[in-house]
């Protein structure tokens, strides 16, 4: 991996209707180039400047593992959004399996530090204590979710649970998560959280709980700024990332990876030799 170098995070919102163009219909998918590195992932998408260059199973349903939690942040940010609103820490929230911040049962924090640790810790016990302030209950916020998916053209997928915990009847595919991505980094909010490498927030009661984004390419990869990771037994390891060098911006999706970070590092780096004609050729 290369020296680090922090790409813009407000230059991501200026690329977004160009690559949207490009992407979200089928033809350009179809047409791509198909797979260049058929021992990467179960299903995955490279794109480059808005031009796919590689692509596997892109329409393939597969559990989507916390990247599941964009769309949650979605959903979030655009209902009754207060960032100072109390969040209560039920003990569903706390008792929720996976990865975690170590909230309580009873502690209460702000919605904003609340969506921090969903999408930096991707902590499921932030998630679901979002989802039940927001909506009432995990299935109700589902609904929600599903209901933005299908807005956004997500036709391959369907949710569940809003941490994207394994469930039966959840899917999503490569393709439905480029969608997806597009539109969180448009929000300013889930950009600015989804590039930090380190964040701290705290509780009413005082208690300070520090974390790390779970993409490890953060500050590793030359010109990573974003966007998730995730991981279950059901997904297997699931990244999405969006890196910039100079003009040019390379999108990467991988479902069930092989060897994600060291893998997808080199799928970046090949991505970007590629647009200076060096790259590989299909």
């Amino acid at each position: 991996m290369k020296t680090p170098r922090r790409g813009n995070v407000l230059r991501m919102r200026h690329l977004v209707p160009a690559i949207a163009s490009a992407l979200l219909a089928s033809g350009p998918l179809a047409a791509a180039p198909t797979d260049a590195f058929p021992g990467a992932a179960a299903a995955y998408i490279v794109v480059a400047d808005g031009r796919p260059l590689w692509v596997r199973e892109a329409a393939t349903p597969r559990q989507p593992a916390s990247l599941t939690k964009l769309l949650t942040a979605l959903v979030l940010l655009e209902g009754d959004w207060r960032p100072d609103a109390p969040v209560h820490i039920s003990t569903r929230a706390a008792d929720v399996e996976g990865s975690r911040l170590g909230l309580r049962a009873g502690e209460v924090l702000r919605a904003q530090d609340a969506l921090t640790a969903l999408l930096v810790r991707s902590a499921n016990d932030a998630c679901v204590a979002l989802a039940e302030s927001a909506a009432g209950s995990l299935p109700a916020f589902a609904d929600r979710m599903n209901a933005k998916a299908a807005a956004l053209g997500m036709n391959d997928s369907h949710f569940v649970h809003p941490c994207g915990l394994d469930a039966p009847g959840q899917k999503t595919s490569a393709r439905d998560l480029l969608r997806l991505a597009i539109a969180a980094v448009d929000v300013p909010t889930i950009a600015r959280i989804v590039a930090l490498r380190h964040a701290i927030v705290t509780t009413h009661a005082g208690r300070r709980l520090a974390m790390s984004n779970t993409n490890l390419l953060l500050g590793q990869l030359d010109g990573v700024v974003g966007v998730k990771s995730g991981r279950t037994s059901g997904a297997g390891k699931c990244l999405i990332a969006l890196a910039h060098r100079g003009a040019h911006t390379v999108w990467l999706v991988m479902l069930g990876a092989s060897s994600r970070w060291w893998v997808a590092a080199g799928i970046i780096d090949a991505a970007f030799r590629d647009l200076e004609g060096d790259g590989i050729r299909q």
